[in-house]
Order: C-alpha cells, then sequence, then structure tokens
C-alpha cells in the first residue's frame, strides 16, 4: 500500500452538503477539518489507457460521504489505486490509544468482473515521523479473488470483531510486516472499535505498545474493473487518547 501524499484541490467547511467537483489526477485530493480525501492513482503506470476520479459528496460534522469511479484493466495482479479517506491525527504510541471508533457504510456498483478490496489501513511506525514498520489491515470485501500480502496463504487466526468473522493473513511488503484482517463474507456496514484489531493480534507475533500510530485510512484498492463505483454513504473516524 501506498500511503497518500497530499496535493490539495480544495477546502471545504466542517458542516456542509453538497456534490464538489471530482478530481482525476495522479495526487489530487480535497480537504475536511477531519479528514484528506485522496485519489492516490499510485499503480497507474499499469494501464495507462485507465483512470480514476474521486470526490467528496457531504460533511456533517465529523461524518462524510464520498464516492470514487474507476476503470482499469492492466495486470490482475497490480493494485492500481487507494482513493481513500484519511483521518487527520497526531501520531500516538498505541499504548496511549483508548480507542479508534469508526463507523463505514458503503455500495460498489461495476459492469461484468472486478478485482478489488474495500480496506482499512493503519500504520505504525518507531517513532512519531518514522518509517513504517507495521502495516494493518482490515478488509470489509475481497471481490473476484482480491487477496492479501500473506507468506504462507494459510490465516494464522480467526477471530469474530463486532460480530463480523475474519482470517488473519500475515505478509511483508518490503521491510514492512503486513498483518490483514480479511472479513469471510463481504460486509457492507461496519462499526468498531479498531483498537480491538491490535488487541486481537497473536501474543507472539504482534505490534509492539510503544509502536507510533500514524495512519488511519479507509478506501479501495482496485486491480481490474469496468465502471466501477464504490459509494461510501456515511464514514467517520477518530483516534482517542486514553
Amino acid at each position: 500500500m501506498k500511503i497518500s501524499i497530499a496535493i490539495t484541490v480544495a477546502a471545504v467547511a466542517a458542516s456542509s452538503v453538497f456534490a464538489e467537483e471530482e478530481f482525476c489526477g495522479q495526487w489530487n485530493s480535497t480537504q475536511t477539518d477531519d479528514y484528506t480525501i485522496y485519489n492516490n492513482l499510485w499503480g497507474q503506470d499499469n494501464d495507462k489507457a485507465g483512470g480514476q476520479c474521486t470526490g467528496l459528496d457531504s460533511v456533517d460534522g465529523s461524518t462524510i460521504a464520498w464516492h470514487t469511479s474507476f476503470n482499469w484493466a492492466g495486470d490482475n495482479w497490480q493494485v492500481k489505486s487507494f482513493a481513500n479517506a484519511a483521518l487527520k491525527f497526531d501520531p500516538v504510541q498505541i499504548a496511549n490509544v483508548a480507542s479508534i471508533p469508526s463507523t463505514i457504510e458503503y455500495d460498489y456498483k461495476y459492469d461484468g468482473n472486478i478485482i478489488t478490496n474495500v480496506a482499512y489501513d493503519l500504520f505504525t511506525s518507531a517513532t512519531a515521523n518514522g518509517t513504517v514498520e507495521y502495516e494493518l489491515m482490515v478488509w470489509l470485501a475481497a471481490l473476484g479473488g482480491a487477496w492479501p500480502l500473506t507468506t504462507t496463504g494459510k490465516p494464522i487466526k480467526e477471530v469474530k470483531v463486532s460480530n463480523v468473522d475474519f482470517n488473519l493473513y500475515q505478509g511483508k511488503n518490503g521491510n514492512t510486516t503486513v498483518f490483514s484482517y480479511v472479513a469471510v463474507n463481504m460486509t457492507k456496514s461496519f462499526s468498531a472499535d479498531f483498537k480491538q484489531f491490535f488487541v486481537e493480534l497473536p501474543a507472539d507475533n504482534t505490534i509492539a505498545p510503544t509502536q507510533y500510530l500514524t495512519h488511519v485510512q479507509a478506501g479501495t484498492e482496485p486491480f481490474q474493473g469496468k465502471n466501477a463505483t464504490m459509494t461510501v454513504s456515511k464514514y467517520s473516524a477518530a483516534v482517542k487518547s486514553a
């Protein structure tokens, strides 16, 4: 996963309902008080004929609605993008995180076949501004054979969070250890304390509480898809300190 880089095209008020113009550039983004919404077409070179546009639909306090639409072909193993809503917060050690409450409601429409996920992406590092060492993903959907990074191809644990069953996989992305919780069934509405996903890591294979939580994002990673749109009708997130 590529962490999003901001090139802001707009800023919006804390409470408004509107249809903002879509942004389609590789690194385009827009901001609210609490979030940055990224287009983030980090893998677009794999399909130079493809494209993707993202838009912010509404803001109601700390709850937003947004969407992203794309057409991607190219290699079916190459992620093309990670359009996402990233929470704004100051890095904090996991030991000092009381909770990470978040809610998402979304729908996905597309023509024919698609390979994509819907996922949260959380990153940690040894220092507040350090290099990413751990990535914790929570997949709410794995469509068309999308698969997480895994060293064995098998889950290392099965867990239930907020009445949703997940398989936990572990893999490596360069020097980053990646934990991926993948929902057994597509889950279009989910509300949970995401601190629980840190708690559920195996005791002998975990993320140290001294690590700093640096990013909380939620979005979609398409590999391929035609006339596809993910519409997030409700999204909120927060990091609350102990």
